[in-house]
Formats: C-alpha cells, structure tokens, sequence
C-alpha cells in the first residue's frame, strides 16, 4: 500500500497496516484495509499518509485518558476480563491496532491545527464507547478522546465532537470536560445513550426524519458557539443496522462538509462503525459507504 508524505493539494487520509493487525477477524479490524485499497485504485481522491511516527506520542495521550491498570491489561493481555472488554478475543495485534487507530486521529489533529489543511481524516473505528477503564461495544481505546486530548495540549481551547455513528457516544462523553469539549450526537439505536450536558445534544433520528434531524443537529452546533477543531465520528451503520437509505448517507455528508466549510472549521473525520452483515457483497457495498465520507471532503 503506498504511503507519502504530507501533500498540500489534496485531503491527507491516515492508514497504516498497523490498523488491521489483530487476528481477530471483524469489520472493525479489517474494514480499514479493504477501504485503503479501494483509495490506492482510485476510488477517492486523497492521500494515504503513514501516521506510525505519531505512536509514541499516541501511547502517552492513551496513558493520560484511560486507566493505567485498563491500558497494561490491553498491552499485555492480562487480565482477560480487561483485555478483552471491547468484544474480541486478545491477541497481540490488538494492542497495535487500537493504538495505530487513534495514532491516525492524533496525526490528522496535529495536521490540521498546524495550518498545513483545513481537513483531514483517518481510516479509524472502534473509539467512542470505550471508557476510561473499560473497553465496550468493539472500541478498545477512545481515539475521540484521545484526540481531543491532543488537540487542547496543542492549544485547542473548545472542539467539538459531532458523532453521526448510529449509536450513542457516551464513552466519549465520560471521557471529556464539557466545558471544553462539546458533544453532539444523533443515533438511531439506543446503545451507550449518554446525558447530555447544558451545551451538548443528544438527539434521536429514525430512518423517514434522519436528514431532518441532522440538520437541526448542524443548526445545534453553529449556534453552540466558536470551535477549533470539530472531531467528526462519521458512522455508516444508520445503514447496516437502523434502515436509513445510503441516498440520505450521501446527502449527510456533503451537508456536514459544507457545513465546516461554510464555517471555516478545521475538521478532523473518523470512519466509525459499519457493519457488513453478508459475504463479499456486503463488505464491497460497506466499502462504498465508507468512501462517501471520503469523497465528500476530499
């Protein structure tokens, strides 16, 4: 897979194989390859960039966020009950895939807050249930929070994480100070719903009102007040699991891009969950929701 370094005329996007080196075989290990390989055949118009030089730093942030006995257990794989909170079995590609997921997210913060561009992503998943000493629901380490950490040591005074994914973000929310990081949240199932603090939302969408909700969602955040970074959880599976139409995914997301633009918002997305419930077809038709976010900031 190629990688290069940071380009200034078009959308960086963070990947490594790193992302897919558990042994555990699950959408949110391996969709990050297939999507990678469907951007080196030309499918979206970004590039790949190697985010492994921003592990360390990585690490520490992770240290600062979760608990200490939480993250050793993940490392090491002891104790069991820990290491394996998330959902998957341990192995030792696990400690080395939830740390290369957020290394992308801190790696694509850094980007954008140094001026170099305005966007960027990361082939990231598994993030926003996981809490500080506990992982759930397929997310390992909280790359959201891990990111949002980055961004306020790097000066950031107020982010704002805007989580499209199709369930609750409440480990996030456990996760940041309200005051400086603020939470909107539409979701279509009631997994990991979270309270909202006074500046945050939490609003719940079905599949006929789900474009109607993420506008006023948008209106929520452009009267919430100024941002310097928004940290967008770009879920697919109000598709895979909750019925809403791929057409209102598309729309989603050329109405978030816009959105940030409009308002100058440096913008760091995530890929989120997304689930293929099928063969081959299914990870491909997964692959191509994915790369709608991509396609729209690219």
């Amino acid at each position: 897979m190629r990688t290069t370094s940071i380009s200034t005329t078009k959308t960086n996007v963070f990947w490594n194989h790193d992302y897919t080196a558990a042994s555990y075989a699950f959408d949110t290990t391996r969709k990050s390859g297939d999507i990678a390989r469907a951007i080196d055949a030309g499918r979206a118009d970004v590039v790949i960039i190697d985010p492994s030089s921003h592990r360390e730093r990585t690490l520490e942030l992770i240290r600062t966020v979760h608990d200490a006995i939480y993250v050793d257990a993940v490392l090491s794989g002891h104790p069991e009950h820990l290491a394996s909170s998330q959902g998957f079995t341990w192995d030792s590609g696990i400690p080395t895939m939830a740390i290369a997921h957020s290394s992308g997210l801190v790696a694509a913060v850094t980007e954008v807050l140094s001026g170099s561009s305005r966007v960027a992503g990361s082939l990231s998943s598994g993030l926003h249930h996981a809490r500080a000493g506990t992982g759930r629901g397929y997310c390992t380490f909280n790359g959201l929070a891990v990111a949002a950490e980055a961004a306020l040591t790097a000066g950031a005074e107020r982010i704002l994480v805007l989580d499209l994914d199709a369930h609750g973000g409440g480990g996030t929310r456990s996760l940041c100070d309200p005051d400086r990081v603020v939470q909107i949240d539409v979701s279509t199932s009631g997994f990991d719903a979270w309270n909202p603090a006074p500046s945050d939302a939490y609003l719940f969408a079905g599949k006929d009102d789900y474009l109607t909700t993420i506008g006023e969602a948008l209106d929520l955040a452009a009267r919430a007040g100024a941002f310097d970074l928004v940290l967008y959880n770009a879920g697919m599976d109000p598709v895979t699991d909750s019925g809403v139409s791929s057409q209102d995914i598309a729309v989603r997301e050329q109405q978030v891009a816009s959105w940030a633009e409009e308002h100058d918002l440096p913008l760091v997305y995530a890929l989120a969950g997304g689930y293929a419930h099928g063969g081959d077809a299914a990870r491909e038709a997964l692959v191509d929701l994915h790369l709608l976010t991509i396609q729209a900031f690219a």
